[in-house]
């Protein structure tokens, strides 16, 4: 930890839900000028950062038969995909002021717990996993042409990750365990490649994605116990985070990585965490929010993080001057250009005008 990092305060602090509804899921828009919320009820919401206000109304379908309980945005941050609870798959495009719908898949039967995005074709494919277990490769342009596993050895899937290279899937569930799938686009097959064990009962994987140390591929994963592990790819060391003190305290419900070698942790302990991938050690000191931390994403520059709450906040933080003081720039691989905010905090009361569905 450098002792030149500054104490860290909130950029903004936005109040989503009027009734203090949790918000599960978070991710940021077409040029990181907005950013989208999936409440507990299933409904997103677009929040311009700039003010903090509501950009239409609240995007829903069916709410009582297809309550969205997942949702992920293209790499080029004007397409949404959501997963429902009656497994039904959904792609949106954003317009700016409203979206609407592209394509809808046929319902799976068990819940879209997780939705993401292939990153190495600008988003060609959409990957999700489901309540029973079994995870669907999609082409994102239609849901026609399906890649389908139900062997990840896997109760049930909560989270799931495309690869740097769109290869290779990693899928968790609240077990002990995490699972690597092999995606084989020209024989149209996914296939379980490896099963990895994490931890032992009664702790669990809460969170997991795909990261790059100082030479190396791995897995982050974040526990129940607030502890975090790297698997070291390709020889699957399992190595612990060192935080030279306490770490979280409590579940680790988000682990993020920015293609940077700086890594965040959010946890139900009401902190945020940063860690040096690199030399494998705690950023500075803990970020402190409201309540419990639901959920966590980065802008595409690497240096805006939002983080939100089970009592419905959302945190925006500029972390530029904070990890310049920590970690030398250019390892970071940040813009030298993005300029400190001073803190606000505003109430997402006013709205825009309505959206289309």
């Amino acid at each position: 930890m450098s002792s030149r990092t500054n104490k860290l305060v909130p950029k903004k602090v936005i109040q989503v839900n009027r009734d203090k509804q949790s918000v599960s899921a978070i991710a940021f828009l077409f040029r990181d000028q907005h950013i989208i919320t999936l409440s507990h009820d299933g409904c997103l919401q677009v929040i311009e950062i700039k003010t903090g206000k509501r950009v239409g109304g609240s995007w829903q379908y069916d709410k009582e038969r297809s309550q969205i309980c997942a949702v992920a945005v293209s790499p080029d941050g004007e397409r949404v995909v959501t997963g429902s609870k009656d497994g039904t798959i959904r792609v949106w495009r954003w317009y700016g002021y409203s979206a609407n719908v592209l394509v809808v898949s046929e319902k799976h039967g068990a819940a879209a717990n997780c939705v993401c995005w292939s990153r190495h074709d600008g988003g060609a494919y959409i990957a999700s996993g489901f309540d029973d277990g079994s995870v669907a490769v999609w082409p994102s342009s239609g849901f026609g042409d399906l890649m389908r596993t139900d062997d990840t050895r896997l109760r049930y899937i909560h989270a799931i990750n495309y690869s740097h290279d769109g290869k290779q899937l990693l899928v968790s569930g609240y077990d002990r365990e995490i699972s690597r799938l092999t995606v084989n686009e020209k024989a149209r097959k996914v296939q379980l490649d490896e099963v990895i064990k994490i931890c032992n009962n009664p702790n669990h994987v809460s969170s997991a994605t795909w990261a790059t140390t100082t030479d190396k591929h791995a897995i982050v994963t974040g526990l129940k116990d607030g502890k975090i592990k790297i698997v070291e790819l390709p020889e699957g060391r399992l190595l612990e985070l060192d935080s030279e003190g306490p770490g979280h305290s409590d579940l680790v419900c988000a682990v993020v990585f920015p293609d940077t070698r700086v890594l965040a942790s959010a946890s139900h302990d009401r902190t945020l965490r940063f860690w040096d991938l690199g030399a494998k050690r705690i950023i500075g000191q803990p970020l402190p929010h409201s309540a419990d931390l639901t959920c966590a994403a980065f802008a595409s520059n690497g240096t805006l993080v939002a983080t939100s709450t089970c009592d419905g906040d959302v945190y925006l933080w500029d972390i530029a001057d904070f990890l310049s003081s920590a970690i030398p720039m250019e390892d970071v691989n940040v813009s030298a250009h993005i300029k400190s905010h001073p803190p606000l905090k505003i109430s997402c009361t006013d709205t825009a005008p309505s959206s289309g569905s």
